[in-house]
This record gives C-alpha cells, sequence and structure tokens, in this order.
C-alpha cells in the first residue's frame, strides 16, 4: 500500500466516479482503474459496486476511507523525514495565520533563505486554524500562530506582543475614556475582524466570561474596511495597537482595554522534528533576531 493508491482511493470514494476522479488527478480513467483494482486486490476486499447512479463504496471502503487521511499522512510524514535524514531535499515548509507578518518582518524569512541557500522555503498564508491543523498533519515543518498551539506535542515560543484596543468615533460616550473595559461593551455594536483570525475567538471568549455575547454589528477580513466601517459609526471596532500605523484616525481614538488584551504571535513546530535540519536551522536564526 503506497499513498499514491490510498489518494486515488480517496479521490474515487469523494466524487462517486471514475472519469471525475481521474480529471481531477490528471490520469486516465484506465490507470485510475487499474490503481482501485490492484489496492483491492493487495487488501482481498472490494472496494467500489457500479450502479446506475455510479461507483457506490462498499462498507470495506466506508471503514478504509475513515482511516485513510490519517494513514496518508503518517506515510507521507515519514517519507518527508526520511528525505530530510538523508539530505536528498531540504524544503523547509511554513504556515503563516493572516495577520502575522504584521509584527514578524518578512525580511526575517529572505534574510534566513539568502543565509541558507540549500534551504527551498516555501511559505503561504492560512487561517490560524488551518496553521495548526497542517502541523499537526505535517503539511507543514514550521508555523506561525497567533495565541499558542494547544494540540499535539509541539514546541513553540513567544514571538511578539501587541496590545488589542478599542476603536472609538468622536462624540462617542468612551471616546474620552483612559481605558475602557469588556463590561461597557455589554450593548454596543462592534465591528470584529472575522472567524479566520484568533482575536475574534479570543474576544468573543473574553464576553462569554463576562455573561454576555458581543452584539456584532459586522465582520471583517479587511482591515481598512474595518476601520472605515467604524468611522461611519456602523460599529466600535476591536483591533491590534499596529493597525493604527495605518489609519488617518481623523475623529478616531485607539482605546486600550483596562483588562489589557493582548495579539500575540507564536512560533511553533511538532516535538517529533526538532532535530530535523531545517528547523533547527530557521529556529535557531529565530532566537537570534527576534
Amino acid at each position: 500500500m503506497n499513498t499514491k493508491d490510498l489518494k486515488c482511493f480517496q479521490t474515487v470514494y469523494e466524487e462517486g466516479s471514475i472519469h471525475q476522479a481521474a480529471r481531477k488527478l490528471y490520469i486516465t480513467p484506465q490507470g485510475l482503474s487499474k490503481n482501485i483494482r490492484l489496492l483491492e486486490n493487495e487488501l482481498g476486499v472490494q472496494l467500489f459496486e457500479r450502479t446506475k447512479k455510479g461507483l457506490k463504496p462498499t462498507e470495506g471502503a466506508d471503514f478504509l476511507y475513515q482511516k485513510a487521511e490519517r494513514i496518508v499522512s503518517q506515510l507521507e510524514e515519514i517519507e518527508y523525514g526520511l528525505r530530510q535524514l538523508e539530505r536528498k531535499e531540504i524544503v523547509l515548509r511554513l504556515g503563516c495565520a493572516c495577520g502575522v507578518f504584521n509584527v514578524i518582518p518578512f525580511q526575517l524569512i529572505l534574510d534566513f533563505m539568502e543565509r541558507h541557500p540549500m534551504i527551498r522555503v516555501e511559505w503561504c498564508e492560512y487561517s490560524n486554524r488551518e496553521v495548526k491543523e497542517m502541523l499537526n498533519a505535517s503539511r507543514i515543518e514550521y508555523g506561525f500562530t497567533v495565541g499558542m498551539c494547544e494540540e499535539g506535542a509541539v514546541i513553540q515560543r513567544r514571538l511578539a506582543k501587541r496590545e488589542i484596543l478599542l476603536l472609538v468615533w468622536e462624540g462617542h460616550p468612551l471616546y474620552g475614556c483612559d481605558r475602557v473595559t469588556i463590561d461597557l461593551l455589554r450593548d454596543e455594536n462592534l465591528i470584529l475582524m472575522n472567524e479566520n483570525f484568533h482575536m475574534f475567538h479570543d474576544f468573543r471568549k473574553a464576553c462569554q466570561v463576562r455573561g454576555f455575547l458581543p452584539k456584532i454589528a459586522a465582520k471583517t477580513a479587511d482591515g481598512p474596511f474595518l476601520y472605515k466601517l467604524c468611522a461611519q459609526r456602523i460599529g466600535l471596532a476591536v483591533i491590534p495597537d499596529f493597525m493604527v500605523d495605518d489609519f488617518k484616525m481623523e475623529g478616531l481614538r485607539a482605546v486600550p482595554f483596562e483588562e489589557g488584551l493582548t495579539w500575540e504571535v507564536y512560533g511553533v513546530f511538532r516535538e517529533d522534528n526538532r532535530n530535523f535540519e531545517t528547523i533547527a536551522a530557521f529556529d535557531g536564526y529565530l532566537k537570534q533576531n527576534m
């Protein structure tokens, strides 16, 4: 059993059609059918039945599909780990939660790449939840997350900490306050960064602890739009302090919270990968430069 055959099986199971799955996998239907037959012969079980509506998974296919994702992840992790240890391929895959490059200078990554030309660095931005899931599934080696990663055995270190503020328009009763409390927002319309951002969930939990759910007038992934909505008095906006540098702040004030709410970025990697050359080099570089 190999990852290729299992991925073929997963795609056929999800598509319910050899032809549709073949198009998705960029292989011929004949080649895909052959892979499925080889897998059936190896397992000694029929995986699909042909019906007028397409392929129908058998009970064995249902069981295999439930287990396949974990098996594929483990096999890929083993293959990648062996390649790393044998130095046949040196790749560092970074997963970055949305917004972290506001406080983690991207130049750090560029400098690391320049100093370590033998390491091919791949990076992409994802939601905070996706970064944690990808790290747990070994689809990335190193993650930049907002807030601590509580899933799995990981090593993590706080790289940056910024204050969370309340954006208030001139004329609002809270405009002149030196500080505000979460309780003062119980009946206020609020504008938040959306669910893809860790701050949304943290702030919602902070309100729940005080016995209420925030009245969310709008959610967005766009900082300037959040600023614009607040300026239009749609609601008060909850923002990390680095956003203030991007706004003109005409007729608006950013007020700290009495509770000292913070927005924190962590560097995180799996404990069982700590001896990978790429991770050791990158984590050591961040320790020296952050």
